[in-house]
């Protein structure tokens, strides 16, 4: 491993104490990244020949994207064996398999079925096929996830859903495909404000379960 790597965190307390709230980055090959993911205990992405490890989550951060991943699972239930509910700790390869590799790591993920892996080794791969994606937003990652990942996630073919969730005040941005290359952008900021989703119907209430708002 790189000398630049070997400086790179491994665990969650060094993460913490080298980056506080903010994106830590290396610049690293491909492999290089393989090899340290292998070894962190913590998800990070890698983007134009940097590692980018993610800072530590908050306790609002965690319950709301477990209540939606809660939600999503209703949405798409598994025992249609068309799609699957995956968590933050599931990568998403964007690329075209040769060149100018992208692995983020979003909040969570609903993958098409039967899956379709970019595989880097064995045991070593990410998901090709979401069709919806969807993050919880922080100050630190705010401009990362909206000017660096949001591009990226509109050209992944089978992706049809991304879903922006914040956690300071009641926002859900809702951005759909309407064909290859236009999109619809819908914010909700009420209580009672709903939406559709593979014919489920979520609320705001539902999502902001755990959180209160003035």
């Amino acid at each position: 491993m790189s000398a630049v790597l070997s400086k790179l965190p491994l665990t969650y307390e060094e993460l913490v104490k080298i980056a506080g709230n903010e994106l830590v980055r290396a610049p690293a090959t491909f492999d290089e990244y393989w090899h340290f993911i292998g070894q962190a205990e913590f998800r990070a992405d890698f983007y134009q020949d940097e590692i980018i490890t993610m800072s530590y989550e908050n306790e609002h951060h965690s319950d709301v994207m477990m209540d939606f991943a809660y939600l999503l699972q209703q949405a798409f239930p598994r025992n249609t064996r068309k799609f699957k509910v995956h968590n933050s700790n599931r990568p998403i390869y964007v690329g075209n398999f040769s060149s100018d590799h992208s692995v983020f790591n979003p909040d969570g993920s609903v993958i098409a079925q039967p899956a379709k892996h970019f595989e880097h080794s064995p045991g070593m791969n990410a998901e090709t096929t979401p069709v919806l994606l969807f993050e919880v937003l922080s100050k630190s990652t705010r401009s990362y996830d909206f000017g660096v990942k949001l591009p990226l996630y509109k050209q992944i073919p089978t992706l049809n859903t991304i879903v922006y969730i914040e956690t300071k005040k009641r926002s859900v941005l809702v951005i759909k495909r309407k064909n290859k290359n236009s999109w619809i952008e819908t914010e909700y900021t009420k209580e009672a404000d709903t939406f559709m989703i593979n014919d489920f119907l979520f609320s705001l209430k539902d999502i902001y379960f755990q959180l209160k708002f003035d």
